[in-house]
């Protein structure tokens, strides 16, 4: 049936009218939607200019967990273009163990809650950077979760301070725990001292008026080597309060190293010592006796690690100690000698080697250990301005490095010291606060040949100065005394009779106060308890150069 010439002549012209609308439709609109298409993408260059500028980790992840957007932090930290990340799954692009950590709060923000938190994330260059973190929901039009942003801040530097702080206030803490024991051990190591110089003093005078043969002799010599047995835990309590550093000389740490090792080895014939020293002297201004001690600690510390024999490793080195770690350790910058010390015993866990230098913190039992030994170490080195460390692990040894500050001057050479007493002339005035010194002490003198004058304190020992002057050959002055101490009436002394020798006398040193008054020009020091031979061979050392018919000029 043919179409009616009508209803095609309408056809053409709805077509014709249809395709002039559109084309009008077109030209009207087609520039103004160009314009906001244009717009729109040039807002969106701007916002990832934005985010990319912005100090953050800032992405949009959609629902199935799929990147649809990141900054351009993400390209850096995980070292991939972005447009390797758009699209990509977050458990492929941040990695499984972090995608783990992360998961219980993606799980949280996907439900439509907006989450907080810190969490370490490890980075492609083995890096680690703790990120603040807060995940915000994104809902559609039915309030369904459609995705959530991410904003992630770097708190790395953050976390640095803070363990930083953390370990300076740790570091104070133990500093003052060290403090507080140091003086209270101090405190008891100078009284205890005194008492052992009443003891000694008598054992000596007893044995200097009884024969050689008189079998008494016997067990005057084991009371005398119970007393040195007491001061050498005395000793220990003196290095724990960092005091006593009282005769520092420049000494070779090889010589010192080598005899100390051959003396101990004698002992200990199950023990094999092994020495791989540099070939240039390593001399270090330092207190012959006291390192020796921390040697010795050392070594007996290394021996009952190997009750059944082992080998024991001596190193020395030269090191240069930066700003940096000079601060972690607490010491001066500059350059030190290294000794390392170690052996092939048992070891120790990590909780044992942070306690090693505890005062009073032993593994062993009481017949063989106060726990003193290595907390004397560690004190005597830091009074030094050094610094001992130990590594250990179990069943692989144990290593003390000890680093003390290496000195320009030559080594002092030991003379070897006379072994039989000394008799000598003269008159002494000994100045002391504790009659039982007083009393012993003139004795002790008067038994070598000395004229001994006594004086209870500083004020009363420096009138009966003033009114025997001309006849006092020598002072012997205790350095801890109420009212004027050793310090104060050796200055008194020295301002007024420089030429007088003067011997400082004490159980203790506070802050290396001894010290200071050495290096003033005082002749000499004895530390109690001493026995008469040590004060026999003193007084010759000081007093042999004069003679009684010429007299000192003050």
């Amino acid at each position: 049936m043919a179409t009616p010439p009508d209803r095609d002549r309408f056809q053409s012209a709805r077509e014709k009218f249809l395709g002039l609308s559109l084309e009008s439709t077109r030209k009207s609109y087609y520039p103004q939607l160009k314009e906001q298409l244009d717009a729109s993408k040039e807002n969106e260059q701007r916002l990832q200019l934005l985010i990319d500028s912005l100090p953050a980790y800032i992405s949009y992840v959609d629902a199935d967990q799929r990147f649809i957007l990141v900054n351009h932090q993400y390209e850096q930290a995980f070292a991939i273009q972005r447009e390797q990340v758009i699209g990509q799954e977050m458990r492929v692009i941040v990695g499984e163990t972090n995608y783990q950590r992360l998961l219980p709060y993606i799980g949280d923000v996907l439900s439509g809650r907006t989450v907080q938190f810190e969490v370490p994330m490890s980075l492609p260059d083995d890096s680690e950077k703790w990120l603040d973190n807060r995940f915000i929901p994104v809902t559609d039009r039915a309030g369904e979760v459609a995705g959530f942003y991410t904003l992630c801040l770097d708190l790395t530097e953050k976390k640095q301070a803070e363990l930083e702080r953390f370990r300076l206030e740790e570091k104070l803490r133990e500093a003052n725990k060290f403090k507080a024991i140091g003086t209270l051990a101090g405190g008891i190591a100078h009284d205890f001292n005194n008492l052992l110089m009443g003891i000694q003093g008598h054992a000596s005078l007893m044995a200097v008026d009884m024969p050689g043969n008189d079998p008494r002799q016997t067990h005057l010599q084991a009371i005398e080597e119970h007393i040195r047995s007491a001061a050498n835990l005395t000793k220990q309590l003196l290095g724990l309060a960092r005091g006593g550093k009282y005769e520092a000389k420049p000494i070779d740490l090889h010589q010192l190293l080598s005899s100390s090792a051959q003396m101990f080895g004698r002992t200990h014939k199950e023990l094999t010592i092994h020495q791989n020293f540099l070939g240039v002297p390593l001399v270090v201004e330092a207190d012959r006796n006291q390192i020796e001690q921390v040697l010795l600690n050392i070594f007996v510390n290394a021996s009952q690690a190997m009750p059944d024999g082992g080998s024991i490793f001596l190193e020395t080195r030269i090191t240069e100690l930066d700003p940096s770690w000079s601060r972690a350790h607490d010491v001066a910058p500059g350059t030190f000698a290294r000794l390392s010390i170690t052996d092939t015993g048992c070891g120790m866990d990590e909780a044992t080697r942070q306690q090693v230098f505890d005062p009073f913190f032993t593994t062993k039992d009481k017949q063989r250990g106060t726990g003193l030994g290595l907390a004397s170490a560690y004190g005597i080195i830091k009074n030094h301005g050094g610094y001992i460390t130990v590594y250990s692990e179990i069943n692989h040894g144990t290593t003390f490095n000890v680093h003390l500050p290496l000195s320009s001057r030559e080594a002092m050479e030991e003379r070897e010291a006379k072994q039989e007493l000394q008799q000598g002339s003269g008159t002494v005035l000994l100045i002391d606060d504790e009659d039982m010194i007083l009393d012993v002490g003139q004795a002790m003198l008067t038994a070598l040949g000395y004229q001994a004058i006594i004086a209870n304190g500083g004020d009363k020992g420096l009138h009966l100065l003033t009114a025997s002057a001309p006849s006092i050959d020598l002072v012997i002055v205790d350095l801890i005394m109420p009212g004027l101490d050793g310090g104060k009436v050796f200055d008194k002394i020295r301002s007024h009779y420089p030429d007088l020798p003067v011997v400082l006398c004490s159980g203790y040193s506070i802050n290396g106060q001894a010290a200071a008054i050495m290096s003033r020009g005082c002749n000499g020091f004895i530390q109690k308890p001493f026995n008469i031979m040590e004060l026999s061979r003193l007084l010759q050392d000081i007093l042999a150069p004069h003679t009684p018919a010429e007299p000192q000029k003050r």
